[in-house]
């Protein structure tokens, strides 16, 4: 019998161990509340987010998580986590472009997509928000955010602009997609199950044969 329990056991640690590889989730914001819910953080389908430089929440349009660069109650900055590595894939946004009350001069870049791993950047990259502004599009982020635990999707206020407001430039964000790729506990799933149950037989007939 003790050997039937031991069986049993090393089968359910294995499945258990089972990582999620593979395995896609996207945050779509479908229940962000207004900034009046004033949310730190928020967390959908295994993915969570934690806002800086204020709150997460949409501004007029259910379904997205609005950043503005400054002026404002709502964040400039949100981090995305999982309860694993992930391979950050895409994202979506809408930008409104900048708020000059003159021509603006040559920009830097002011929006930021960041990959860390242990506290430490793996890669980043910018954009200018003038050359995305207009309807949704969507961002791939490729190799270079695979293995990491945490996405950053920042929003700086341009050093160098001129007769700005505040916020000088902020934007709508949709379909961040993460994949799963570190190991996690998750529920026994058919496939698991069945490993199991054929343990449970082949421990059973070994007690049986001895008998």
């Amino acid at each position: 019998m003790f050997a039937v329990l031991r069986n049993s056991a090393v089968v359910v640690a294995l499945v258990l161990a089972l990582p999620l590889a593979g395995q896609a989730a996207t945050m779509n914001f479908d229940l962000l509340p207004d900034e009046g819910a004033q949310l730190d953080t928020y967390s959908e389908n295994g993915i969570n987010v934690t806002g800086f430089g204020g709150v997460i929440a949409y501004e007029s349009n259910p379904g997205f998580a609005h950043i503005d660069d400054s002026g404002t109650g709502l964040a400039s900055t949100l981090d995305f986590t999982m309860s694993g590595l992930f391979d950050a894939v895409e994202f979506a946004l809408v930008s409104f472009g900048y708020d000059f009350t003159d021509t603006p001069g040559p920009l830097s870049d002011n929006l930021f997509v960041t990959g860390y791993l242990n506290g430490s950047v793996v890669t980043t990259v910018g954009y200018i928000l003038s050359d995305i502004v207009g309807a949704s599009q969507m961002f791939q982020l490729g190799a270079a955010f695979a293995g990491i635990d945490k996405l950053r999707i920042e929003l700086l206020y341009p050093v160098n602009s001129a007769d700005c407001g505040a916020p000088c430039g902020h934007f709508d964000l949709d379909y961040v997609t993460l994949n799963a790729t570190g190991p996690a506990l998750v529920p026994l799933p058919a496939s698991g199950l069945m490993l199991l149950t054929a343990g449970l037989l082949a421990g059973g007939l070994r007690l049986r044969r001895r008998r």
